[in-house]
């Protein structure tokens, strides 16, 4: 990776987050305080494992008359694909402050302790080298182009003639993931690199006149490569744009890897993007054939010398989330965060020399605060270096990542759990409130405090849209009612405390004993996710108390 040779500003410490309590002694240096109300802490336990207990249980689905939404077969949190049809939806209200620790008469306050299990949910997390080959569960698979053994995707194999689209690989992979109840996600490569040096240039278009330079890689501002590489991603576009299979897409063509990696070509003297030279026109070309946009670029022509204009009108995806690499061009990276909010970040660095958080606040323009409206994503650059790996959770933790793409570089697993754990959303209670009796017809009144203690926010762009759930099961283990509460859970931003109230419709269920169930549910699905919880009951349901329902 080659960094643009700017001045770095004086580093500052990063901005306080919820840290998970930690397993391994170098995790001190970048933890923080977890405050949780009056959450317990775990004593000391071994590395995170993953926590199965939210996929098994007793608990069934009573309503045997009713269809099942659709669902990802075998997705976190799911012992069953059921979805159970939910009563009134009431209507939440925000409490004013967190529920007091000392129950009032006729009720209950269960106190819940945070486990420290790592939780492959949907859109975030682990992704290894491929599904088969990786240490940990991932719940999104992640493709790229430079080896065979990856089965990943380039230009050339896709668009093998001018007009002729094999999507084969592309649908192949994600019917795939769909199978193992995962989502894809993937980069599309028009050149590689060292060892598997070649460009990834469909012949037809070289024979047009695009220019492989002697590194392998495509002349970017040759007429015939922007043109007919737009019109690929044009075609990408038309067929995928809002396929829910897709966590998310790489913004490619530019760089060894198509990782955005500067070369000689490169204008390093623009430090906002807006530069007019060639290769500046060009790189925001390339941006908007994936997020959509229209004008006209500076192109060369096939003598690598003559200069001419190129007009475009990209359509762009619209409704998949897009991430763009960062592989050292501090004002692309700069352009995007500033002009697509929408569009998130990926470094594939870390652990080297120029991804430390220091890096990435010194590059300013908001790019530390991409998290709050995108998925970040990192991946290992090859094994860490001793000592390293302290300064990686604080990047990880100060960039919000969501996802670590591993790539079979971490030979410690324990470290690694420990490094991809707090990633993305978790969403856990402090405690809730519930009434120790409710009248059949009557309401059920839940207040609870729940914060999100990990590092990034959830993305509906991704699919991951949550809404807070209740259920009520009876004492075999049947759920005979249950209510999306409304909340707009995938809002809840790390660190922050959520106290809420609802006021919940009871059908005319008949007297006796219930247990309280919740959860958090993905609304497009309706599966729900593992909670860091060791209360789950299966079906992604956990147990909150007993209720005695009257006449």
């Amino acid at each position: 990776m080659t960094p643009v040779p700017e001045q770095r500003r004086a580093r500052r410490a990063p901005a306080p987050r919820p840290a998970r309590r930690r397993l391994l002694p170098w995790t001190a240096a970048v933890a923080t305080a977890l405050t949780l109300g009056a959450l317990a802490v775990l004593p000391g336990s071994s590395a995170p494992q993953v926590d199965d207990a939210a996929a098994s249980g007793p608990v069934r689905q009573a309503e045997p008359g009713k269809s099942a939404a659709p669902t990802r077969s075998g997705a976190p949190g799911q012992g069953r694909p059921d979805r159970i049809t939910p009563s009134a939806t009431p209507t939440p209200s925000a409490a004013p402050s967190a529920p007091t620790t000392a129950p009032a008469p006729g009720e209950t306050v269960t106190a819940f302790t945070e486990t420290d299990a790592y939780l492959a949910n949907p859109g975030l997390g682990y992704q290894g080298w491929t599904h088969s080959v990786g240490a940990l569960g991932q719940s999104t698979e992640y493709r790229r182009g430079e080896h065979p053994e990856q089965g990943g995707f380039d230009w050339a194999s896709l668009n093998p003639r001018e007009g002729v689209f094999d999507w084969s690989p592309v649908d192949a992979f994600l019917a795939g993931c769909a199978d193992r109840g995962e989502q894809g996600s993937f980069r599309i490569y028009t050149t590689s690199g060292a060892p598997y040096g070649t460009d990834r240039v469909p012949q037809w278009v070289e024979d047009r006149g695009a220019v492989i330079r002697d590194s392998l890689e495509p002349d970017y501002r040759n007429r015939q490569y922007q043109q007919h590489w737009g019109a690929f991603v044009d075609a990408l576009a038309a067929r995928y744009d809002g396929d829910p299979r897709i966590a998310f897409i790489d913004i490619s063509g530019y760089g060894l890897f198509n990782e955005w990696q500067a070369n000689d070509l490169t204008d390093l003297t623009d430090p906002e993007g807006l530069g007019d030279s060639v290769d500046a026109s060009t790189r925001r070309h390339l941006v908007h054939m994936y997020v959509g946009g229209s004008g006209t670029a500076r192109v060369v022509e096939s003598d690598g010398v003559t200069e001419g204009v190129l007009p475009y009108a990209h359509r762009g995806f619209t409704r998949t989330q897009l991430i763009m690499p960062y592989g050292g061009i501090w004002a692309t990276s700069r352009w995007v965060a500033v002009t697509y909010p929408h569009v998130g970040f990926r470094n594939d660095a870390l652990f080297g020399p120029d991804a430390e958080l220091a890096d990435f606040e010194a590059m300013g323009y908001g790019v530390t605060d991409i998290w709050r409206t995108a998925p970040v994503v990192f991946e290992a650059i090859g094994s860490p270096p001793a000592g390293s790996e302290a300064a990686a959770a604080e990047t990880l933790r100060g960039m919000g990542a969501s996802f670590l793409h591993e790539n079979s570089v971490v030979d410690d697993e324990d470290a690694l759990a420990e490094l991809v754990t707090p990633l993305g959303y978790r969403y856990s209670p402090s405690r809730i409130t519930t009434p120790t009796t409710a009248t059949a017809g009557g309401t059920l009144a839940v207040t609870g405090t729940w914060s999100n203690t990990g590092s990034a926010r959830a993305y509906p762009r991704m699919g991951q849209d949550f809404t807070l759930t209740y259920a009520l099961a009876d004492v075999d283990g049947d759920v005979v009612t249950s209510w999306e509460a409304g909340h707009a859970v995938s809002d809840w931003l790390p660190g922050d405390e959520h106290a809420v109230q609802d006021a919940l419709p009871l059908p005319r269920l008949a007297v006796g004993t219930y247990t309280v169930l919740t959860g958090i549910t993905e609304r497009s699905t309706g599966q729900r996710i593992r909670l860091p919880l060791d209360t789950g009951v299966g079906a992604g349901w956990y147990r909150v108390a007993d209720v005695r329902v009257t006449a």
